[in-house]
């Protein structure tokens, strides 16, 4: 495809790499190669990448587009070392033993009562299942939840 560096892939998009490989073969190749090519674009593009989420794997759908809440696994923190993702998990959050439930209320709601992939499309939304993370101040829950809500408006598009 041309790319002789790791700075000639500077800027570019995944899903760009994925469609000019697939033009270039002259058939649509397996989704591993865009999950190949997002983990490329986040080794290349992020000052410093962690190297634990440089595994093409991490960079499948499931870790890549809005959980059931909206949150986005492969950016958070804590993933993969210590979450696997909160489909793989089923709702299973570390936080739990802050609020003694069983599953994520989120989760619960979303996949296990109303067989959704995530509650973009619920009328409730935000609704109280939504709570504040006592582990960060007001403004970034906040900030959280705005961001939340916005992948999730854009998950189905």
């Amino acid at each position: 495809m041309g790319y002789t560096t790791i700075e000639s892939l500077k800027g570019k998009k995944a899903d760009e790499l994925y469609a000019e490989e697939c033009d270039l073969r002259g058939c649509v190749l397996d989704r591993c190669q865009l999950y190949l090519y997002r983990a490329v674009e986040y080794f290349v593009n992020t000052e410093n990448p962690d190297p634990a989420k440089c595994q093409w794997w991490y960079w499948k759908d499931e870790y890549v587009k809005p959980s059931p809440c909206g949150a986005i696994c492969i950016e958070c923190r804590l993933f993969p070392l210590q979450c696997a993702g909160c489909r793989k998990i089923k709702g299973k959050v570390f936080w739990l033993q802050y609020t003694g439930d069983d599953c994520c209320r989120v989760y619960d709601c979303c996949v296990n009562k109303k067989r959704l992939h995530n509650c973009g499309k619920c009328a409730a939304l935000p609704c109280e299942r939504f709570l504040k993370d006592p582990t960060i101040s007001d403004e970034q829950n906040a900030a959280n939840l705005r961001k939340m809500l916005d992948n999730l408006s854009k998950a189905d598009k």
